[in-house]
């Protein structure tokens, strides 16, 4: 039983992480394949590639070369540099967002030096950027997540001097929540880092949303 449970877990986050990458992910091949109103399987025929490249080219927007290249370009009616251009201008375009995403969780770091730093920042660089539906999706959830983050921690400190401070007197037990504290958030800012490096977007993905 344990071990069919942990697969469902592992099947589960699997399953998270592709709908969410999904979610934002836009095929150039398949848009311009159903603008021409071709099905995958007329596509292949035409151009005499294979059913199996032209759903690989659409699943990962690899950008097409050689006799893939000049097949599809020609089926298109376009220059094979312009097909190419078409990859290219993607590709530059989800970098600069992915750049971006990863300021909105860097920024949070200035809680360290500057109060509510990781409210601040996070949330203007997030909000000058939400014409871009990837940046605006996954900077709100950061954000959202310092902002309960930051209403924990003001409760916890409010409550500590009337509970576990008159328990334990003369220890630093607010100095010493604070330092607990900010290091958890530190983890979580490491290792959103990560995910965003690899471009795994299914993180701090909480149900309850105050923004």
């Amino acid at each position: 039983m344990g071990f069919f449970y942990f697969q469902n877990i592992k099947l589960s986050k699997k399953l998270n992480y592709i709908c969410s990458n999904k979610l934002f992910f836009v095929s150039i091949l398949k848009s311009i394949r159903e603008q021409e109103g071709y099905t995958q399987t007329d596509l292949a025929t035409k151009t005499g590639l294979s059913l199996r490249t032209i759903q690989r080219l659409e699943n990962t927007n690899k950008v097409p070369k050689g006799y893939t290249l000049n097949a599809l370009a020609e089926e298109f009616n376009m220059e094979p540099s312009a097909l190419q251009a078409k990859y290219l201008n993607i590709k530059r375009s989800r970098d600069s967002e992915i750049t971006t995403i990863k300021m909105i969780n860097l920024s949070v770091l200035s809680f360290l030096g500057i109060p509510f730093g990781n409210l601040i920042f996070p949330i203007i660089i997030w909000r000058n950027n939400r014409d871009s539906q990837l940046v605006d999706e996954v900077g709100r959830r950061v954000v959202n997540f310092q902002i309960l983050f930051t209403l924990f921690l003001c409760l916890l400190l409010i409550l500590i001097p009337f509970t576990v401070a008159k328990l334990l007197p003369g220890i630093p037990i607010m100095l010493i929540a604070l330092l607990f504290a900010y290091l958890f958030n530190i983890v979580v800012i490491i290792r959103t880092a990560i995910k965003i490096q690899h471009q795994d977007l299914d993180f701090l993905n909480f149900p309850f949303r105050l923004i």
